[in-house]
């Protein structure tokens, strides 16, 4: 296998995640073409990453706890379809 030798001028870009999870549009957008693709697993983890840089305003803004929001995607976690909706409509909205 050849050695690949980077340029002196090229530079790697910066990315942050946390912008992108800002943005309830695009977050949105994601969770929708999700769902048309009917890909749950897709959608859980757009969610999740969602709540990882958003947990405590979502918690203030659905009146839960933090902890239920936490615990709600969690592999442990049995949120009721009430407590999804309660997310997703503050991540969209």
């Amino acid at each position: 296998m050849p050695i690949l030798k980077n340029k002196k001028s090229t530079r790697s870009l910066r990315h942050r995640p946390q912008a992108f999870f800002k943005s309830h549009k695009k977050v949105a957008e994601a969770l929708l073409q999700s769902l048309e693709d009917n890909d749950t697993g897709a959608f859980l983890e757009i969610l999740d990453a969602y709540l990882q840089v958003n947990r405590t305003k979502v918690a203030q803004e659905t009146l839960l706890s933090r902890t239920t929001v936490q615990k709600a995607l969690s592999k442990t976690g049995n949120p009721t379809i009430k407590t999804i909706a309660k997310i997703v409509h503050q991540a969209v909205a």
